[in-house]
């Protein structure tokens, strides 16, 4: 019985959030910027293939798009390992839909597309980075921000590169 009581007392007090499935506020607020981010890029990536006419801008697009598919989909079946009562977002922030109608509404697609996905893979390494340095983060969701890092790092590298496909 005593044991019992410790267990749902550590449960209570956020010591053992793993144990049941359970997320801490910190856990969920990653997977949500994270699942947001993901969308954009996505989105972005669709957007610049459409309205880009340049064939190395399209093809990277494409690649994001692709990749970012894959890496949504990893992330979705991490939180569904964690907590099979956690819904991902479907859509991007507010912020993330501002800056979608200024690429789809750019008369330089390619440029704008280009700092959106630099300035996103940025942001999206930092909170990733930021996650893993944590103490208490979710070993499930660590192991596939550790993983999926590397791939972001390519991703902005490669966004960096693009400007010399158009000179």
């Amino acid at each position: 019985m005593a044991g019992r009581f410790f267990l749902v007392a550590a449960c209570i007090a956020g010591f053992v959030p793993t144990a049941f499935g359970q997320l801490s506020s910190r856990d969920r607020t990653f997977v949500m910027n994270a699942a947001q981010a993901n969308n954009f890029q996505i989105e972005a990536a669709l957007l610049a293939n459409k309205y880009s006419s340049n064939p190395a801008y399209r093809r990277y697009a494409i690649d994001i798009a692709n990749a970012q598919t894959e890496e949504s989909g990893q992330l979705e079946s991490t939180v569904a390992d964690q907590n099979s009562t956690m819904r991902l977002p479907s859509s991007v922030s507010p912020t993330g839909q501002h800056q979608l109608n200024a690429l789809k509404n750019s008369k330089n697609v390619d440029a704008t597309f280009r700092n959106e996905m630099i300035s996103s893979y940025s942001s999206t390494i930092r909170m990733y980075q930021d996650y893993i340095d944590q103490p208490d983060a979710n070993d499930g969701l660590k192991s596939m921000a550790q993983e999926l890092l590397p791939q972001f790092e390519q991703h902005l590298e490669d966004a960096r590169d693009l400007e010399s496909a158009t000179q």
